[in-house]
């Protein structure tokens, strides 16, 4: 990942000998670039390309010539693609397993278990999905920029073999309809929270921070979290000055892809609508106390306005940085291993159900302002997702109301 002077990140392919590869540069410069998209979404582009080449170099395929030559991945190479597609990146990193010798007769068990194959890791089918359809868009370019000169003839044979490929790929691509939603994550019981919000309290026996300022910012970051449903990228992105608005109690969430001031490569984003949020004194205390008590303490923190801050050399907090504040969590206190962040956004939403069942509001304006909290379309359907125990619970009563209506006197 590299920042040029503007701020713009660029996710780039490197080689062995450092270099970045020359095809996938091109294509992410000049096909996927000119869209627009996030840096997050070229990285993704860039990770399915690694697949890729980590494939064709496990298959002896020379990716580039096979499509500049007019000799396009077989049935049978398409098959392995697909199939390598749903294995993690590590998995394919790896020389061809050698030749077994054939064992003796008598063997001892410690020996047939260490003989035993490794587990291979596979992906969620939407990574795969997207790993093959990036694959499809990469290699239809590829082969179009080798029939550039071609007599019209044979660019047209060409073109016609190379989109037979492609949809013979296509076909490959799992299917993500949701139709599977058992499992899926969702808002944790209250009692979890409750336990989160009494560990993190500086001072508490069990709080997984020996130091006092660690204490202080961790529990400003879950409050953040869980009072506001913000994302990571948001909270992390937060500048004192210019989003914090103290007298009114507001808190600006702005989009600020390609900050030049932001020294972070991996840059956290804000991927919804710009909006503000306003602050609880509560909140605006835990705030105030973390710059005036911890931050402005911090060697170096003074250079930048970046709310949250990496205690050891007091830079911006990166992703993983708060990744670590959470995985800390997890290791060193009785929360569930599933809490995440993102969890904390699905909390949130469980608990503005709660309070608008409370309240009596109409379903259409509950979901306007879930929508202008959360920085979603009006017409978005995403409330669905992050109110799932909600709703499962809801029509779980629901659905005992209605056997109790059919079966009376039946135990409850």
């Amino acid at each position: 990942m590299i920042v040029m002077d503007q701020g713009e990140r660029m996710p780039l392919m490197i080689g062995e000998d450092g270099v970045p590869l020359f095809r996938t540069t091109e294509w992410i410069v000049t096909a996927r670039r000119a869209a627009n998209p996030a840096a997050n979404t070229l990285q993704a582009n860039c990770y399915a390309l690694k697949f890729l080449y980590l494939w064709a170099d496990a298959q002896g395929v020379d990716i580039e010539a096979r499509m500049h030559s007019g000799d396009y991945l077989r049935p049978n190479e398409i098959s392995s693609l697909a199939a390598a597609a749903q294995k993690h990146l590590d998995e394919l990193d790896v020389a061809p397993p050698a030749k077994p010798v054939k064992p003796p007769k008598v063997v001892s068990l410690e020996q047939v278990r260490m003989k035993a194959p490794r587990p291979v890791r596979s992906v969620q089918k939407d990574t795969a999905a997207n790993r093959l359809r990036t694959v499809a868009d990469y290699l239809a370019w590829l082969g179009q920029m080798g029939n550039l000169d071609l007599d019209l003839q044979t660019s047209a044979l060409r073109k016609e073999a190379l989109g037979q490929m492609i949809a013979n790929l296509t076909t490959t691509i799992p299917k993500t309809r949701g139709r599977n939603v058992v499992g899926k994550r969702e808002a944790p019981p209250q009692d979890v929270i409750d336990r989160l919000l009494a560990v993190i309290e500086p001072g508490a026996p069990e709080n997984p921070w020996a130091d006092f300022g660690l204490q202080i910012r961790n529990r400003l970051l879950v409050h953040m979290f869980y009072g506001l449903g913000i994302r990571r990228g948001e909270a992390l992105g937060i500048k004192i000055t210019d989003h914090i608005d103290f007298r009114r109690k507001r808190l600006l969430i702005a989009r600020n892809a390609d900050d030049a001031e932001d020294p972070r490569r991996q840059q956290p984003l804000a991927k919804t609508r710009d909006r503000w949020l306003p602050l609880k004194d509560g909140l605006i205390d835990m705030i105030q106390d973390y710059m005036i008590q911890i931050r402005r303490k911090v060697p170096n923190a003074a250079k930048h306005q970046f709310l949250f801050v990496s205690h050891q050399l007091g830079k911006p907090l990166s992703l993983s940085g708060e990744s670590r504040v959470f995985e800390q969590l997890r290791q060193r206190t009785e929360v569930p291993d599933y809490l995440t962040t993102h969890v904390l956004r699905h909390a949130w939403n469980d608990a503005f159900s709660r309070l608008i069942d409370a309240k009596g509001v109409a379903s259409e304006r509950e979901a306007q302002l879930r929508s202008e909290m959360m920085g979603w379309s009006p017409t978005s359907g995403t409330a669905a997702t992050y109110n799932r125990r909600k709703i499962r619970e809801d029509a779980e009563r629901f659905l005992l109301e209605h056997q109790k209506v059919l079966l009376p006197g039946g135990s409850e």
